[in-house]
């Protein structure tokens, strides 16, 4: 003979998963698209990073008359120069150029007398796709200087090391995967915003829908405990959030084969021990978002208002998530232990490829689940309040 839990958990999978709208939405659009467009995003936008790279320079010149020396270098290095428009300011407005050089009439008489002689650059930074173009254009000019500089010092019988009293010797210790964390930043945000969505409609159908059906009164009148009930419609809405997660992670592990990461320089290691560890950390996440989403439903009395404050809701997992993307965090031990912002953390140290210690592996899930049953108690005790009954 089945338990009651296990008769109620069964209804309302089944129940949820009759409703193809609601499955769509949970564990289609979500998990799947989502990883899908990230995907797409940065494959774009590596792609159309490397082409302005590797595409020849183009330089609109001003006065390129005024500095031929400057100019061959240019072409020597493989920039394309053309001629420059009459109103610089107008024609970067206009989007007609990203950028233009001017080189004033004062600049052969500067350089003959060893004055700095001023090249002015003109370019929109507010425009993203002029970022590639100004940097290397930055580049030439400063080695340009730098050789015309050291010339001028070897000419006077000066070695041009005077003229660099220290120089940067780089020790990069970044790893290729550790650089890839920084793209996948936004990871942990779109895990977080499945858990919450995956359950979200069946923790408001199951309270708040059925209130408003008029069907929760015969429901509880039944000669079982009403905390049983609340547990089979609570591990249904579990459910729900963990195959959203997991679909998610698998489409994760499928799409990043589509990001060309060594294009860049980095790599991305998503193994099944990576992902195991990374759906333990989620899984005490899911049981706290079904109960706050079935506490806030206990609360609305019809499915449209239980929606509407679920919405809302969403901005929770989202704000430890963008903080960790925004600010740099050391990790401390109440961190860890602090609910979705333990997850964050750990789940960005394990895709720069980093191990994560046993104590805060315990600390991320024994904390957040001990928020999740706390809160699945007041869920119980909501359900034992005759008001739960009626939807006004």
């Amino acid at each position: 003979m089945k338990s009651p839990f296990s008769v109620i958990f069964w209804k309302e999978v089944k129940e949820n998963l009759r409703d193809k709208r609601t499955i769509t939405s949970a564990l289609v659009m979500g998990p799947l698209m989502g990883p899908v467009l990230f995907a797409v995003l940065f494959s774009f936008m590596i792609q159309q990073q490397k082409s302005q790279s590797e595409a020849p320079l183009e330089l609109p010149v001003i006065g390129a008359e005024n500095a031929k020396s400057f100019i061959k270098y240019a072409r020597q290095r493989g920039a394309r120069i053309i001629p420059g428009p009459s109103d610089p300011e107008q024609a970067i407005r206009a989007k007609e150029h990203k950028l233009v050089l001017r080189i004033d009439d004062d600049y052969a008489r500067q350089f003959r007398s060893g004055q700095p002689a001023r090249i002015q650059l003109y370019y929109d930074a507010s425009d993203k796709d002029s970022a590639t173009p100004v940097k290397r254009t930055r580049v030439l000019i400063e080695r340009y200087g730098h050789q015309i500089g050291a010339a001028r010092l070897q000419l006077r019988g000066v070695s041009p090391m005077l003229n660099q009293p220290a120089f940067i010797e780089n020790h990069d210790l970044s790893t290729p995967q550790s650089r890839a964390a920084i793209i996948l930043a936004l990871l942990p945000y779109v895990l977080m915003i499945g858990i919450f969505t995956g359950g979200m409609y069946l923790a408001i159908d199951t309270t708040a829908g059925e209130k408003e059906r008029q069907s929760l009164e015969p429901l509880l009148l039944n000669p079982v405990r009403r905390s049983t009930i609340l547990a089979g419609k609570l591990a249904a809405t579990v459910a729900f959030s963990l195959m959203a997660v997991a679909i998610t992670i698998l489409t994760f592990k499928i799409a990043f084969h589509f990001i060309p990461f060594e294009e860049l320089g980095m790599a991305l290691k998503l193994d099944g021990r990576v992902m195991g560890l990374i759906f333990l950390l989620l899984m005490p996440v899911a049981l706290l978002a079904g109960a706050v989403q079935t506490i806030i439903a206990a609360f609305s009395r019809n499915f449209r208002e239980a929606q509407t404050y679920l919405s809302i809701l969403l901005l929770l997992p989202m704000l430890p998530s963008i903080a960790v993307m925004v600010m740099p965090v050391k990790e401390t031990p109440w961190m860890i232990a602090t609910p979705i912002l333990g997850q964050n953390l750990l789940i960005n140290q394990l895709v720069k490829g980093e191990d994560i210690t046993t104590v805060n592996l315990l600390l991320a899930t024994g904390g957040t689940a001990l928020v999740g049953f706390g809160l699945a108690w007041i869920a119980v005790k909501l359900y034992n309040r005759e008001s739960m009954l009626f939807s006004s």
